[in-house]
């Protein structure tokens, strides 16, 4: 076939100058017998100044080399061209037959392909990024098919999971929602969720280890598809979370034990009035939907001022301390609460608790504190500490509060110092 032949149609003329192509015919002497815009364009030449010239002369390629091509081949070569730009060229040559099967010149098509080799040099440069960050990132990174396989893993991912190397990720976890998650409510959350929605963002979970131990993360994940569109598994990374739970942890259980410091009583040690007034509240408000009888009893410690003066303040302080503890422990049942009203003062809720049971306890408190035999020279009802007492028993509605619960027990412990001390009076509202 006859290349210049062909080159000479205007049809394939019009294909090469639209593509921008240089095309460059040679007579077997090598002298340029054809030299076209694009040939111009990339090598600075012109038509008129190529013409006749050897070909080795204007473009960067060997004399031997173009002199014996016998067929098609294509040779990369780095050009400075005319403006002093050094591009990169594609050069296709091959020989001109003619019809008698003999070479009679070479022709070459040329193409500036500095453009695509930057871009995949810009591209190799982002895959090489992109490999330093998959290796290196601090976080765990991994592919998972739908058949739950994981196909692709980093390092940081294989560490999360307790394996050695990312390559025993890929060998051991076959069933991602079976080995990966430490609990299955949680696998099958995830697993619903990314389905469902396309996509996971800050997924709380514990990550299953090699080791059967567990791992704290903040999970992502995005579904991936294939050419048809179809889902054919996910995307993921995980972060270790895992010194952020425990320091939560521990800052609840420091919260957890501040708010008991602050309902107990610093120096008695029992519940003090701001653990009385929230659990009273929270009994007024059930005993209210049920309808069954609250009980109250405060004390006060008799003659407790003559007792500082007499044998000073720590005395004082000793004295109230087995009174509280002694008052804590006459009443038996864990829903009771005893606490320190205030001062001298304590109160005990007797939650489901009627007048003729909270009497009997009022009395086994009263008694208990007399069989302590503190001694109180100062008081004038009995050579020991004793306590005064009232009670309140009330059945809570809306026709009544916790306030006059309260001021009904204070009346009535107030009844008790004024008919002699040493005793219990109590008043109560109730149908038992």
């Amino acid at each position: 076939m006859d290349i210049k032949l062909i080159n000479k149609t205007p049809a394939i003329e019009n294909l090469i100058a639209f593509a921008g192509m240089a095309y460059i015919e040679a007579d077997i002497d090598l002298q340029v017998t054809a030299w076209n815009q694009g040939a111009e364009d990339l090598f600075g030449y012109s038509e008129k100044d190529s013409l006749g010239s050897f070909l080795y002369k204007l473009i960067p390629m060997d004399k031997e080399t173009l002199i014996h091509c016998e067929k098609a081949q294509i040779q990369s070569i780095s050009h400075v061209n005319y403006q002093g730009k050094k591009i990169q060229c594609e050069i296709t040559y091959a020989p001109i037959i003619n019809l008698k099967a003999q070479k009679i010149g070479i022709a070459l098509l040329a193409t500036d392909v500095s453009n695509k080799l930057k871009k995949d040099d810009d591209l190799e440069q982002q895959k090489q990024y992109i490999e330093e960050i998959y290796g290196y990132a601090p976080i765990g990174i991994y592919h998972v098919k739908l058949d739950g396989k994981i196909t692709m893993a980093n390092s940081e991912y294989a560490w999360m999971l307790g394996y050695e190397s990312s390559d025993a990720v890929l060998n051991k976890i076959t069933d991602f929602p079976i080995q990966v998650f430490f609990d299955q409510e949680k696998s099958e959350e995830f697993m619903f969720n990314i389905f469902e929605a396309d996509q996971i963002v800050r997924f709380r979970c514990r990550l299953k280890r090699k080791n059967n131990s567990y791992l704290w993360a903040l999970c992502y994940a995005k579904t991936t598809r294939n050419e048809l569109g179809r889902i054919d598994g996910f995307n993921g990374f995980s972060i270790d979370i895992s010194t952020t739970v425990r320091t939560e942890q521990a800052l609840k259980e420091a919260n957890e034990k501040l708010k008991l410091i602050s309902m107990i009583d610093g120096l008695t040690q029992i519940p003090n009035r701001r653990k009385f007034d929230e659990y009273l509240e929270s009994e007024w408000n059930r005993h209210v939907r049920e309808k069954t009888p609250l009980s109250v009893i405060l004390c006060d410690i008799d003659f407790f001022k003559y007792y500082n003066d007499t044998y000073g303040h720590q005395a004082g302080d000793e004295c109230l301390k087995k009174v509280a503890r002694t008052i804590h422990d006459s009443s038996y049942r864990s829903s009771d609460l005893s606490a320190r009203y205030g001062g001298e003062e304590f109160v005990v809720i007797l939650p489901n608790t009627n007048f003729k049971s909270a009497k009997i306890i009022a009395e086994r408190i009263r008694t208990s504190v007399k069989n302590l035999k503190i001694e109180h020279s100062s008081s004038r009802v009995n050579k020991y500490v004793t306590l005064s007492l009232g009670i309140t028993t009330i059945i809570p509605g809306l026709d009544n509060s916790a306030e006059s619960m309260i001021a009904l027990a204070d009346k009535a412990m107030y009844e008790a110092k004024k008919n002699g001390r040493n005793q219990s009076i109590g008043k109560h509202i109730e149908n038992t």
